[in-house]
Protein backbone atom coordinates (compact mmCIF):
# COMPACT_ATOMS: atom_id res chain seq x y z
CA UNK A 1 0.00 0.00 0.00
CA UNK A 2 1.57 3.26 -1.41
CA UNK A 3 1.84 6.26 0.55
CA UNK A 4 -0.55 7.90 -1.81
CA UNK A 5 -3.26 5.13 -1.94
CA UNK A 6 -3.26 6.28 1.93
CA UNK A 7 -3.72 9.45 1.34
CA UNK A 8 -6.22 8.99 -1.21
CA UNK A 9 -8.54 6.62 0.93
CA UNK A 10 -7.77 9.30 4.27
CA UNK A 11 -9.23 11.86 1.80
CA UNK A 12 -11.70 10.09 0.43
CA UNK A 13 -13.32 9.41 4.14
CA UNK A 14 -12.30 12.38 5.62
CA UNK A 15 -14.64 14.13 2.86
CA UNK A 16 -17.16 11.96 2.69
CA UNK A 17 -17.79 12.51 6.50
CA UNK A 18 -17.44 16.01 6.25
CA UNK A 19 -20.55 16.21 3.30
CA UNK A 20 -22.59 13.40 5.52
CA UNK A 21 -22.19 15.77 8.72
CA UNK A 22 -23.28 18.70 6.76
CA UNK A 23 -26.46 17.19 5.46
CA UNK A 24 -26.99 15.67 8.85
CA UNK A 25 -27.13 18.86 11.05
CA UNK A 26 -29.62 20.92 7.92
CA UNK A 27 -31.51 17.78 8.14
CA UNK A 28 -31.54 18.29 11.87
CA UNK A 29 -32.43 21.93 12.17
CA UNK A 30 -35.12 21.27 9.69
CA UNK A 31 -36.52 18.35 12.09
CA UNK A 32 -36.41 20.46 15.31
CA UNK A 33 -38.24 23.67 13.08
CA UNK A 34 -40.82 21.21 11.61
CA UNK A 35 -41.59 18.94 14.51
CA UNK A 36 -40.91 20.92 17.71
CA UNK A 37 -39.79 20.59 21.26
CA UNK A 38 -41.68 17.48 22.63
CA UNK A 39 -41.33 15.46 19.49
CA UNK A 40 -37.67 15.94 18.77
CA UNK A 41 -37.31 14.41 22.37
CA UNK A 42 -39.45 11.62 21.66
CA UNK A 43 -37.56 11.00 18.32
CA UNK A 44 -33.93 11.28 19.37
CA UNK A 45 -34.74 9.29 22.27
CA UNK A 46 -35.48 6.64 19.95
CA UNK A 47 -32.18 6.77 18.34
CA UNK A 48 -30.40 7.42 21.72
CA UNK A 49 -31.86 4.19 23.27
CA UNK A 50 -31.19 1.41 20.54
CA UNK A 51 -27.66 3.06 19.78
CA UNK A 52 -27.12 1.55 23.06
CA UNK A 53 -28.34 -1.95 21.96
CA UNK A 54 -26.20 -1.78 18.88
CA UNK A 55 -22.87 -2.33 20.43
CA UNK A 56 -24.25 -6.12 21.89
CA UNK A 57 -24.96 -7.07 17.83
CA UNK A 58 -21.77 -6.30 16.63
CA UNK A 59 -19.36 -6.61 19.96
CA UNK A 60 -16.20 -5.72 18.56
CA UNK A 61 -16.37 -7.91 15.58
CA UNK A 62 -15.99 -5.95 12.87
CA UNK A 63 -13.19 -4.53 14.51
CA UNK A 64 -11.69 -7.87 14.47
CA UNK A 65 -12.62 -8.63 11.18
CA UNK A 66 -10.55 -5.64 9.66
CA UNK A 67 -7.43 -6.42 11.80
CA UNK A 68 -7.46 -10.19 10.60
CA UNK A 69 -8.80 -9.26 6.91
CA UNK A 70 -5.82 -6.68 6.82
CA UNK A 71 -3.52 -9.39 7.57
CA UNK A 72 -5.13 -12.32 5.62
CA UNK A 73 -7.12 -11.03 3.02
CA UNK A 74 -7.86 -14.81 1.91
CA UNK A 75 -9.33 -16.23 4.73
CA UNK A 76 -11.98 -12.91 4.38
CA UNK A 77 -14.79 -15.08 3.15
CA UNK A 78 -14.97 -17.61 6.35
CA UNK A 79 -14.50 -14.64 8.67
CA UNK A 80 -17.14 -12.70 7.16
CA UNK A 81 -19.81 -15.81 6.92
CA UNK A 82 -19.07 -16.45 10.30
CA UNK A 83 -19.60 -13.27 11.24
CA UNK A 84 -22.85 -12.34 9.82
CA UNK A 85 -24.26 -16.02 11.00
CA UNK A 86 -23.56 -14.76 14.65
CA UNK A 87 -24.50 -11.59 14.16
CA UNK A 88 -28.05 -12.87 12.64
CA UNK A 89 -28.61 -14.51 16.34
CA UNK A 90 -27.41 -11.38 18.26
CA UNK A 91 -29.61 -9.03 16.43
CA UNK A 92 -32.49 -11.03 16.67
CA UNK A 93 -32.26 -11.20 20.26
CA UNK A 94 -30.95 -7.62 20.88
CA UNK A 95 -34.43 -6.82 19.10
CA UNK A 96 -36.37 -8.54 21.47
CA UNK A 97 -34.17 -7.16 24.15
CA UNK A 98 -35.20 -3.04 22.81
CA UNK A 99 -38.39 -4.35 23.08
CA UNK A 100 -38.90 -5.70 26.41
CA UNK A 101 -37.12 -3.05 28.08
CA UNK A 102 -39.03 -0.53 26.10
CA UNK A 103 -42.07 -1.90 27.42
CA UNK A 104 -41.10 -2.45 30.90
CA UNK A 105 -40.57 1.10 31.04
CA UNK A 106 -43.94 2.21 30.32
CA UNK A 107 -43.36 4.55 27.61
CA UNK A 108 -46.05 5.50 25.28
CA UNK A 109 -47.41 3.89 22.15
CA UNK A 110 -46.03 6.40 19.55
CA UNK A 111 -42.27 6.47 21.27
CA UNK A 112 -42.67 2.49 21.21
CA UNK A 113 -43.16 2.50 17.58
CA UNK A 114 -40.30 4.86 17.07
CA UNK A 115 -38.36 2.41 19.23
CA UNK A 116 -39.24 -0.51 17.10
CA UNK A 117 -38.14 1.08 13.87
CA UNK A 118 -35.05 2.68 15.19
CA UNK A 119 -34.27 -1.12 16.61
CA UNK A 120 -34.42 -2.35 12.69
CA UNK A 121 -31.75 0.20 11.62
CA UNK A 122 -30.11 -0.58 14.31
CA UNK A 123 -29.59 -4.37 12.50
CA UNK A 124 -29.35 -3.33 9.36
CA UNK A 125 -26.44 -0.63 10.36
CA UNK A 126 -24.69 -3.45 12.51
CA UNK A 127 -24.34 -5.72 9.13
CA UNK A 128 -23.74 -2.85 7.17
CA UNK A 129 -20.57 -2.21 9.40
CA UNK A 130 -18.84 -5.64 8.77
CA UNK A 131 -19.45 -5.18 4.88
CA UNK A 132 -17.54 -1.91 4.91
CA UNK A 133 -15.01 -3.71 7.24
CA UNK A 134 -13.74 -6.10 5.00
CA UNK A 135 -13.32 -3.18 2.31
CA UNK A 136 -11.26 -1.23 5.09
CA UNK A 137 -9.50 -4.50 5.60
CA UNK A 138 -8.45 -4.15 2.29
CA UNK A 139 -7.18 -0.77 2.10
CA UNK A 140 -10.27 0.19 0.01
CA UNK A 141 -12.19 3.12 1.08
CA UNK A 142 -13.82 4.71 -1.76
CA UNK A 143 -17.45 3.03 -1.99
CA UNK A 144 -17.96 3.48 1.25
CA UNK A 145 -16.92 7.37 1.03
CA UNK A 146 -19.54 7.13 -1.72
CA UNK A 147 -22.42 5.35 0.52
CA UNK A 148 -21.73 7.35 3.21
CA UNK A 149 -22.44 10.51 1.39
CA UNK A 150 -25.49 8.65 -0.69
CA UNK A 151 -27.26 7.77 1.91
CA UNK A 152 -27.31 10.63 3.88
CA UNK A 153 -28.85 12.41 0.48
CA UNK A 154 -31.28 9.82 0.73
CA UNK A 155 -32.21 10.47 4.40
CA UNK A 156 -32.59 14.22 3.71
CA UNK A 157 -34.76 13.90 0.47
CA UNK A 158 -36.74 11.35 1.78
CA UNK A 159 -37.06 12.69 5.00
CA UNK A 160 -37.85 16.75 3.57
CA UNK A 161 -40.95 14.97 1.92
CA UNK A 162 -42.24 13.80 5.12
CA UNK A 163 -42.03 17.20 6.73
CA UNK A 164 -43.13 18.85 3.73
CA UNK A 165 -46.38 16.61 3.63
CA UNK A 166 -46.64 17.08 7.59
CA UNK A 167 -46.84 13.33 8.16
CA UNK A 168 -47.09 12.03 11.28
CA UNK A 169 -43.70 11.25 13.80
CA UNK A 170 -43.29 7.54 12.63
CA UNK A 171 -42.74 8.46 9.04
CA UNK A 172 -40.40 10.08 10.00
CA UNK A 173 -37.95 6.94 10.85
CA UNK A 174 -38.68 5.88 6.89
CA UNK A 175 -36.40 8.13 5.86
CA UNK A 176 -33.30 6.64 7.98
CA UNK A 177 -34.50 3.26 7.12
CA UNK A 178 -34.17 3.86 3.59
CA UNK A 179 -30.70 5.53 3.73
CA UNK A 180 -29.83 2.71 5.94
CA UNK A 181 -31.09 -0.03 3.10
CA UNK A 182 -29.34 1.93 0.55
CA UNK A 183 -26.35 1.48 2.43
CA UNK A 184 -26.70 -2.24 3.51
CA UNK A 185 -27.49 -3.42 0.10
CA UNK A 186 -24.87 -1.48 -1.98
CA UNK A 187 -22.38 -2.91 0.60
CA UNK A 188 -23.19 -6.07 0.61
CA UNK A 189 -22.96 -6.11 -3.30
CA UNK A 190 -19.92 -4.45 -3.57
CA UNK A 191 -18.27 -6.50 -1.39
CA UNK A 192 -18.62 -9.29 -3.78
CA UNK A 193 -18.60 -7.62 -6.80
CA UNK A 194 -15.36 -5.54 -6.14
CA UNK A 195 -13.30 -7.39 -3.69
CA UNK A 196 -14.28 -11.14 -4.65
CA UNK A 197 -15.23 -11.72 -1.30
CA UNK A 198 -17.94 -14.14 -1.07
CA UNK A 199 -20.03 -15.14 2.25
CA UNK A 200 -23.20 -17.46 2.95
CA UNK A 201 -24.77 -17.84 6.51
CA UNK A 202 -22.80 -20.72 8.18
CA UNK A 203 -19.48 -20.41 10.46
CA UNK A 204 -16.87 -22.51 11.81
CA UNK A 205 -17.30 -22.73 16.04
CA UNK A 206 -13.37 -22.27 15.95
CA UNK A 207 -13.31 -19.34 13.59
CA UNK A 208 -16.37 -17.31 15.61
CA UNK A 209 -13.75 -18.28 18.79
CA UNK A 210 -11.35 -16.84 17.16
CA UNK A 211 -12.62 -13.45 16.54
CA UNK A 212 -14.50 -13.28 19.47
CA UNK A 213 -11.50 -13.42 21.74
CA UNK A 214 -9.89 -10.78 19.26
CA UNK A 215 -12.94 -8.86 19.55
CA UNK A 216 -13.03 -8.68 23.31
CA UNK A 217 -10.95 -5.42 24.33
CA UNK A 218 -12.84 -3.87 21.35
CA UNK A 219 -16.18 -4.80 22.24
CA UNK A 220 -15.94 -3.62 25.76
CA UNK A 221 -14.37 -0.03 24.97
CA UNK A 222 -17.41 0.36 22.55
CA UNK A 223 -20.32 -0.64 25.26
CA UNK A 224 -18.56 1.71 27.46
CA UNK A 225 -18.92 4.31 24.76
CA UNK A 226 -22.15 4.05 23.39
CA UNK A 227 -23.46 3.89 26.98
CA UNK A 228 -21.58 6.76 28.19
CA UNK A 229 -22.92 8.82 24.95
CA UNK A 230 -26.02 7.94 25.03
CA UNK A 231 -27.13 7.21 28.58
CA UNK A 232 -27.75 11.06 28.99
CA UNK A 233 -30.88 11.63 26.70
CA UNK A 234 -32.02 8.28 27.85
CA UNK A 235 -32.04 9.17 31.45
CA UNK A 236 -33.53 12.68 30.92
CA UNK A 237 -36.27 11.06 29.09
CA UNK A 238 -37.66 8.68 31.13
CA UNK A 239 -37.20 11.15 34.30
CA UNK A 240 -37.84 14.41 32.93
CA UNK A 241 -39.84 13.92 30.00
CA UNK A 242 -39.32 14.63 26.04
CA UNK A 243 -38.94 18.16 26.21
CA UNK A 244 -36.21 18.16 27.84
CA UNK A 245 -34.14 15.79 26.12
CA UNK A 246 -35.08 17.89 22.46
CA UNK A 247 -33.39 21.40 24.33
CA UNK A 248 -30.12 19.62 25.37
CA UNK A 249 -30.01 17.42 22.09
CA UNK A 250 -30.24 20.61 20.32
CA UNK A 251 -27.89 22.60 22.41
CA UNK A 252 -25.70 18.88 21.22
CA UNK A 253 -25.91 19.35 18.00
CA UNK A 254 -24.57 22.76 17.18
CA UNK A 255 -21.26 22.61 19.04
CA UNK A 256 -20.44 18.27 18.54
CA UNK A 257 -21.62 18.46 14.85
CA UNK A 258 -17.58 19.02 14.30
CA UNK A 259 -16.40 15.91 16.24
CA UNK A 260 -15.69 14.06 13.29
CA UNK A 261 -12.23 16.85 13.34
CA UNK A 262 -10.71 15.51 16.05
CA UNK A 263 -11.66 11.78 15.11
CA UNK A 264 -9.85 12.33 11.97
CA UNK A 265 -6.77 13.79 13.37
CA UNK A 266 -6.38 11.33 15.98
CA UNK A 267 -7.06 8.32 13.09
CA UNK A 268 -4.52 9.83 11.51
CA UNK A 269 -1.20 10.12 14.17
CA UNK A 270 -2.14 6.86 15.83
CA UNK A 271 -0.20 4.93 13.56
CA UNK A 272 2.58 7.40 14.25
CA UNK A 273 2.31 7.41 18.06
CA UNK A 274 2.26 3.73 18.11
CA UNK A 275 5.72 2.89 15.44
CA UNK A 276 7.15 6.03 17.97
CA UNK A 277 6.26 4.11 20.88
CA UNK A 278 8.79 1.39 19.62
CA UNK A 279 11.23 3.54 17.77
CA UNK A 280 11.79 7.29 18.70
CA UNK A 281 10.87 8.08 22.10
CA UNK A 282 11.67 11.96 20.95
CA UNK A 283 9.53 12.19 18.31
CA UNK A 284 6.55 10.80 20.19
CA UNK A 285 6.80 13.28 22.66
CA UNK A 286 7.49 15.79 19.75
CA UNK A 287 3.90 14.16 17.73
CA UNK A 288 1.97 14.65 21.17
CA UNK A 289 2.94 17.79 21.94
CA UNK A 290 1.96 19.27 18.55
CA UNK A 291 -1.46 17.30 18.20
CA UNK A 292 -2.23 18.64 21.77
CA UNK A 293 -1.46 22.22 20.87
CA UNK A 294 -2.69 22.30 17.30
CA UNK A 295 -6.37 20.98 18.36
CA UNK A 296 -6.08 23.45 21.29
CA UNK A 297 -5.58 26.03 19.11
CA UNK A 298 -8.72 25.20 17.18
CA UNK A 299 -11.00 24.16 19.23
CA UNK A 300 -10.67 26.79 21.93
CA UNK A 301 -12.43 29.77 19.90
CA UNK A 302 -15.10 27.72 18.63
CA UNK A 303 -16.00 27.08 22.75
CA UNK A 304 -15.77 30.71 23.07
CA UNK A 305 -17.55 31.87 20.06
CA UNK A 306 -20.43 29.50 20.27
CA UNK A 307 -20.14 30.95 24.61
CA UNK A 308 -20.70 34.52 23.11
CA UNK A 309 -23.03 33.88 19.75
CA UNK A 310 -25.37 31.51 22.05
CA UNK A 311 -28.11 33.59 22.25
CA UNK A 312 -28.72 34.14 18.56
CA UNK A 313 -27.24 31.16 17.42
CA UNK A 314 -29.62 28.85 18.80
CA UNK A 315 -33.10 31.04 17.60
CA UNK A 316 -31.87 31.60 14.66
CA UNK A 317 -31.01 28.16 13.80
CA UNK A 318 -34.04 26.07 15.55
CA UNK A 319 -36.68 29.03 16.61
CA UNK A 320 -37.45 30.62 19.64
CA UNK A 321 -39.13 27.37 20.73
CA UNK A 322 -35.63 26.58 21.46
CA UNK A 323 -34.62 29.09 23.56
CA UNK A 324 -33.72 27.06 26.57
CA UNK A 325 -31.21 24.81 24.67
CA UNK A 326 -29.44 28.36 24.90
CA UNK A 327 -28.10 27.76 28.55
CA UNK A 328 -27.66 24.02 28.01
CA UNK A 329 -24.97 25.20 25.01
CA UNK A 330 -23.48 27.47 26.74
CA UNK A 331 -22.09 24.62 29.50
CA UNK A 332 -21.59 22.12 26.43
CA UNK A 333 -18.94 24.42 24.78
CA UNK A 334 -16.40 23.80 27.24
CA UNK A 335 -17.44 20.32 27.42
CA UNK A 336 -16.19 20.15 23.82
CA UNK A 337 -12.84 21.88 24.60
CA UNK A 338 -12.18 18.66 26.48
CA UNK A 339 -13.76 16.08 24.00
CA UNK A 340 -11.06 17.16 21.66
CA UNK A 341 -8.51 16.81 23.62
CA UNK A 342 -9.44 13.33 24.70
CA UNK A 343 -9.06 11.95 21.22
CA UNK A 344 -4.91 12.25 20.99
CA UNK A 345 -5.02 10.67 24.20
CA UNK A 346 -6.84 7.86 23.46
CA UNK A 347 -4.74 7.78 20.25
CA UNK A 348 -1.70 8.16 22.81
CA UNK A 349 -2.73 5.69 25.17
CA UNK A 350 -4.51 2.98 22.60
CA UNK A 351 -1.07 3.47 20.66
CA UNK A 352 1.26 2.46 22.85
CA UNK A 353 0.15 -0.41 24.66
CA UNK A 354 -2.27 0.80 27.50
CA UNK A 355 -5.39 -0.18 25.49
CA UNK A 356 -6.14 -2.05 29.10
CA UNK A 357 -6.14 1.13 30.87
CA UNK A 358 -8.04 3.15 28.16
CA UNK A 359 -10.86 1.09 28.30
CA UNK A 360 -10.91 0.93 32.47
CA UNK A 361 -10.72 4.95 32.66
CA UNK A 362 -13.85 4.56 29.74
CA UNK A 363 -15.56 2.29 32.07
CA UNK A 364 -14.87 4.28 35.14
CA UNK A 365 -16.18 7.63 33.67
CA UNK A 366 -19.26 5.68 32.60
CA UNK A 367 -20.16 4.88 35.77
CA UNK A 368 -19.71 7.89 37.21
CA UNK A 369 -21.62 9.78 34.51
CA UNK A 370 -24.48 7.55 35.29
CA UNK A 371 -24.72 8.12 39.13
CA UNK A 372 -24.08 12.12 38.54
CA UNK A 373 -26.86 11.93 35.75
CA UNK A 374 -29.48 9.82 38.17
CA UNK A 375 -28.39 12.66 41.08
CA UNK A 376 -28.46 15.67 39.29
CA UNK A 377 -31.18 15.23 36.43
CA UNK A 378 -34.03 14.93 38.58
CA UNK A 379 -33.42 18.39 40.25
CA UNK A 380 -31.51 20.40 37.30
CA UNK A 381 -32.87 18.48 34.19
CA UNK A 382 -31.15 19.15 31.39
CA UNK A 383 -28.38 21.70 32.45
CA UNK A 384 -27.78 19.42 35.02
CA UNK A 385 -27.24 16.76 32.07
CA UNK A 386 -24.93 19.40 30.61
CA UNK A 387 -23.16 19.94 33.69
CA UNK A 388 -22.56 16.48 34.51
CA UNK A 389 -21.33 15.71 30.59
CA UNK A 390 -18.75 18.81 31.06
CA UNK A 391 -17.39 17.31 34.77
CA UNK A 392 -17.24 13.66 33.34
CA UNK A 393 -15.38 14.47 30.06
CA UNK A 394 -12.84 17.18 32.10
CA UNK A 395 -12.24 14.23 34.65
CA UNK A 396 -11.46 12.21 31.74
CA UNK A 397 -9.23 14.64 30.08
CA UNK A 398 -6.90 14.97 33.69
CA UNK A 399 -7.10 11.06 34.55
CA UNK A 400 -5.63 10.41 30.82
CA UNK A 401 -3.01 13.53 30.59
CA UNK A 402 -1.72 11.37 34.07
CA UNK A 403 -1.66 8.40 32.50
CA UNK A 404 0.25 9.79 29.47
CA UNK A 405 2.77 11.62 31.32
CA UNK A 406 4.34 7.61 32.56
CA UNK A 407 4.37 7.12 28.73
CA UNK A 408 6.38 10.23 27.50
CA UNK A 409 7.61 13.10 29.79
CA UNK A 410 5.55 15.83 28.14
CA UNK A 411 6.44 19.23 29.48
CA UNK A 412 3.55 20.45 31.91
CA UNK A 413 4.74 24.33 31.48
CA UNK A 414 4.08 24.00 27.64
CA UNK A 415 0.98 22.43 28.42
CA UNK A 416 -0.34 25.13 30.67
CA UNK A 417 1.44 27.93 28.21
CA UNK A 418 -0.51 26.96 25.53
CA UNK A 419 -3.80 26.68 27.26
CA UNK A 420 -2.90 30.24 28.86
CA UNK A 421 -2.11 31.68 24.94
CA UNK A 422 -5.38 30.51 23.52
CA UNK A 423 -7.44 30.75 26.28
CA UNK A 424 -5.80 34.78 26.55
CA UNK A 425 -6.55 35.05 22.29
CA UNK A 426 -10.22 33.87 22.69
CA UNK A 427 -11.23 36.43 25.78
CA UNK A 428 -9.71 39.16 23.35
CA UNK A 429 -11.83 38.01 20.90
CA UNK A 430 -15.40 37.06 22.66
CA UNK A 431 -14.57 41.28 23.65
CA UNK A 432 -14.25 41.77 19.97
CA UNK A 433 -17.74 40.05 19.36
CA UNK A 434 -19.57 40.65 22.11
CA UNK A 435 -19.17 44.41 21.18
CA UNK A 436 -19.55 43.64 17.50
CA UNK A 437 -22.96 41.63 17.40
CA UNK A 438 -25.02 44.69 18.65
CA UNK A 439 -24.30 46.09 15.41
CA UNK A 440 -23.56 43.92 12.75
CA UNK A 441 -24.24 40.60 10.61
CA UNK A 442 -23.35 37.56 12.66
CA UNK A 443 -21.54 35.94 9.49
CA UNK A 444 -19.35 39.34 9.49
CA UNK A 445 -18.74 39.46 13.36
CA UNK A 446 -17.24 35.01 12.85
CA UNK A 447 -15.38 36.50 10.58
CA UNK A 448 -13.55 39.31 12.11
CA UNK A 449 -13.17 37.25 15.34
CA UNK A 450 -12.05 34.58 13.42
CA UNK A 451 -9.23 36.75 12.24
CA UNK A 452 -8.69 39.12 15.63
CA UNK A 453 -7.90 35.35 17.35
CA UNK A 454 -5.44 34.22 15.17
CA UNK A 455 -3.98 37.97 15.42
CA UNK A 456 -3.41 37.87 18.90
CA UNK A 457 -2.39 34.31 18.94
CA UNK A 458 0.66 35.24 16.22
CA UNK A 459 1.59 38.40 18.36
CA UNK A 460 1.84 35.80 21.56
CA UNK A 461 3.61 33.43 19.76
CA UNK A 462 0.90 30.93 20.41
CA UNK A 463 1.71 28.74 16.87
CA UNK A 464 4.28 28.81 14.38
CA UNK A 465 5.32 28.18 11.24
CA UNK A 466 6.31 24.03 11.94
CA UNK A 467 3.24 23.70 13.31
CA UNK A 468 1.03 24.37 9.84
CA UNK A 469 3.87 22.22 8.50
CA UNK A 470 3.29 19.25 11.44
CA UNK A 471 -0.34 19.31 10.31
CA UNK A 472 0.06 18.84 6.52
CA UNK A 473 2.21 16.33 7.65
CA UNK A 474 0.09 14.30 9.83
CA UNK A 475 -3.02 14.41 7.93
CA UNK A 476 -1.22 12.35 4.93
CA UNK A 477 0.64 9.95 7.27
CA UNK A 478 -0.32 6.86 7.77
Amino acid sequence: MTKQTIAKNTTYLTLAYIGQKILAFVYFVLIARFIGVEDLGKYTFALSFTTMFAVFIDFGLSSALIRESAKSFDKTSKYLSSILTSKSILAILSYLVVILVINLMGYPPITKNLVYLSGLLMMLDSFTLSFWGVFRGGQNLKYEAFSIVISQVVVVLSGAYVLLTHQSLMFLMLPLLAGGLFNFVYSSIMVRRKLNVRYCWKFDPEILKFLFKIALPFALIAIFSRIYGNIDSVLLSYLKGDAAVGFYQTAMKVPFALQFIPSAFAAAIFPAFSYYFVHDKAKLKFSFDKAMLLLTIFVVPISFGLLSLSDEVIPMLFGQQFINSVLTLKILVFGLIFVFLNFPLGALLNGCDKQVTNTKLVGLVMALNIILNLIFIPQYSYIGAAAVFLVCHALLFLISLFVARKIIPYSRRNLILVFAKTILSAVIMTIAVLYLKQSMNLVLVMVIGAIIYIGVLYLVKGFSRQDMTYLKQSMLRK
